[in-house]
């Protein structure tokens, strides 16, 4: 078998090296800006000289970008501050043009429609809000300084302090999309100056802006249907786009030709899917003319620039029978396969499924491994995990979270898909387990870990499996170490960054499979957490007690409603003690069913009854705060606990 040839992580280090191997020669414009755009978001964080030059020549390149040049002469190295070289902390990621869809061209025409509405501009300071504004702040500035506006440039970090104003300049904050608008408002207020604050934001709806408009701050925006990614999906540009920009993979001889798109399956940036969320990239179902016959494929979004290169790898590299397959790549769309829904995977999922996904996500890590150097650091969510491991004790945490590091160790780095939970798999047409999503989120910030372990983790929660269940898969496939420990610290570090982006929703299905989730991942986390404190302990004296209590079950919310957490500190729930009786358990199920009304959807599972909460998050501490009233409906009052989702025991005396 080959050696796959390992790629380069998405690096500050990386990046400056790369500009500096190429200073002097041609590299593509967009390259170039972005990556400058890297290294100076990177010296305004940490404080380190240079910003200054940094600015200067991202300033410049962006010039050269918006006026149409697609390859530049990379700055001198001088422009790269040395300590950079050697950065291998993983670069911020804009929402906005890795994520949301925006692309550069995009900043250019919401600079054009400022211009359109300030026919007689005074001196304006053009500020990106880190990390994203910051990545479209130059692009604004480029365009205003062509059409002859007197601007400077900066960024400034939310409650970070504002930028440093210049008497009578104008501020215009420039920001990813927002999403309630509230943070922007609150910086708008700060930064104020003399000369007053304006917004500039791409924009999903009108909507996204209501608080920055209520409380009269002038707010320019560009529309969803005027980004290029929306525009590109329509039927006569993306035959274009793909007929001039794309290479086509397979056995094709004739390159397949675009003949329209499949109604009901059009631009969904345009026109909402049923069950895609509205800030998702836009896709569209199209029709292809291919040498077989007419067949339908999906057209997505991917970033054209660095934020891209992940996805474009996956696209060409990764073979399996489970991701939709790839017949088309270009710069900046995907075409895949479309999958034929035939059943979402389900609460309890057959066993051979789980394997099949096992052998996706080593299939996928071989063919995506990632370069190692000795100088990449211990990733911050070790250093949490490991306080939270000897909370209260005299323990080197720093000596924990480089022992977490080695267990991760366990398996090679690469490129992990982190999409792997239950809404990601499909039952396709023919029964086969399929998988979406696998181009989307190969670095997060929120754990900056590039291991298949996190995707393994995360198959034990969406597959209702105990992680030793995977861990003996894994070690079937790929021989025998200590599999079990690795894949706690990846589940307790994928619960971390998971109990955040829960989906909270209106709909009751929606709502109910989140509570399953939840409840799945934080016992999941508990048992993780109880098998690693005696990892950790091995071979160590001492007694038990060092190390803090698990809490498997709590009294009440520690956090969120329905939000997993690392298992310690807060107030355990009441031992189980006996079961109930079987008129107890019945008038549980009935004091639950007459008190949720529209508040909760009660979900079983088991011998445990989950209480999804159905309204928006802003009313969960007054839906909290009745579950007071509950528990005095209930026979047993302990009977209500909480496990990542308010639950109520069920358990029959045997």
């Amino acid at each position: 078998m080959n050696q796959r040839k390992a790629a380069g992580p998405l690096t500050v280090g990386r990046l400056a090296r790369e500009l500096v191997s190429r200073a002097g020669r041609p590299m593509p414009a967009l390259r170039c800006y972005e990556s400058l755009t890297a290294l100076w978001v990177r010296v305004c964080d940490t404080g380190l000289p240079g910003a200054g030059l940094l600015q200067v020549k991202t300033l410049r390149t962006a010039r050269r970008l918006t006026a149409g040049e697609d390859t530049v002469i990379a700055p001198s190295r001088e422009c790269v501050p040395g300590r950079l070289l050697g950065d291998e902390s993983l670069v911020r990621m804009p929402a906005s043009l890795a994520v949301q869809g925006v692309e550069w061209q995009d900043t250019t025409a919401l600079a054009e429609r400022w211009l359109q509405t300030n026919t007689e501009t005074k001196p304006v300071l053009v500020a990106g809000v880190r990390t994203g504004g910051a990545y479209l702040a130059p692009l604004v500035a480029a365009q205003l300084k062509a059409a002859g506006v007197d601007t400077l440039l900066t960024s400034v970090r939310p409650g970070g302090g504002g930028p440093p104003l210049t008497t009578g300049r104008n501020v215009l904050l420039v920001d990813d999309p927002p999403l309630t608008g509230r943070t922007l408002l609150a910086l708008a207020k700060e930064v104020a100056g003399p000369g007053g604050v304006e917004v500039l934001v791409p924009v999903f709806t009108e909507d996204d802006v209501r608080p920055l408009r209520d409380a009269g701050v002038q707010v320019t925006v560009l529309p969803r249907e005027r980004w290029q990614s929306t525009r590109r999906l329509q039927p006569n540009a993306l035959a274009s786009y793909m007929d001039t920009c794309a290479e086509w993979l397979g056995p094709e001889h004739r390159t397949p030709a675009v003949v329209g798109v499949v109604p009901g399956r059009e631009n969904s940036a345009l026109t909402p899917w049923p069950g895609v969320r509205h800030r998702s990239p836009a896709r569209a179902v199209v029709r292809l003319r291919t040498a077989g016959g007419v067949q339908r494929a999906v057209a997505g979004w991917v970033p054209p620039g660095i934020f891209g290169d992940a996805a474009r790898a996956t696209a060409t590299e990764v073979s399996s029978p489970v991701p939709p397959a790839t017949l088309a790549v270009g710069r900046a769309l995907v075409l895949s396969e479309e999958l034929r829904l035939g059943s979402p995977l389900g609460p309890d999922p057959e066993h051979h499924l789980l394997e099949e996904a096992v052998d996706y996500v080593l299939a996928r890590a071989e063919q995506l491994p990632v370069e190692t150097t000795a100088r990449t650091p211990i990733p911050a969510v070790l250093h949490t995990l490991a306080q939270a491991l000897h909370a209260g004790t005299a323990t080197d945490t720093a000596a924990t979270a480089q022992r977490l590091h080695h267990l991760l160790a366990a398996h090679a780095p690469t490129l992990p898909d982190n999409r792997c939970e239950a809404e990601k798999w499909l039952i396709d047409d023919n029964g086969r387990l399929r998988k979406t999503g696998h181009l989307t989120h190969a670095y997060r910030r929120d754990n900056e870990l590039l291991t298949p372990l996190i995707d393994l983790a995360a198959l034990s929660v969406a597959f209702g499996r105990d992680l030793q269940d995977i861990a003996e898969s894994v070690e079937r496939r790929l021989g025998g170490k200590a599999w079990h420990a690795a894949l706690a610290v990846a589940l307790l570090c994928y619960g971390m960054a998971r109990g955040e982006q829960l989906p909270r929703t209106y709909n009751p299905e929606r709502a109910a499979e989140a509570a399953v989730e939840a409840f799945r991942l934080q016992r999941g986390m508990g048992n993780a957490a109880v098998l690693l404190q005696k990892v950790l302990r091995y071979g160590e004296t001492g007694p038990d007690s060092a190390a803090p209590r698990v809490v498997n079950r709590w009294q009440r919310p520690p956090d969120a409603l329905v939000q997993p957490r690392l298992p310690f500190d807060g107030a355990p729930a009441a031992e189980e003690g006996t079961g109930l009786t079987a008129a107890e358990s019945k008038k549980t199920e009935s004091a639950v069913a007459t008190w949720a009304g529209q508040r909760f959807l009660p979900v079983h599972r088991g011998d445990t009854l989950l209480l999804a909460p159905l309204g928006s998050p802003a009313r969960w501490p007054e839906a909290e705060t009745s579950l007071t009233e509950l528990a005095s409906l209930l026979p047993h009052p302990q009977q209500l606990f909480w496990c990542g989702v308010p639950a109520v025991r069920l358990q029959e005396a045997p």
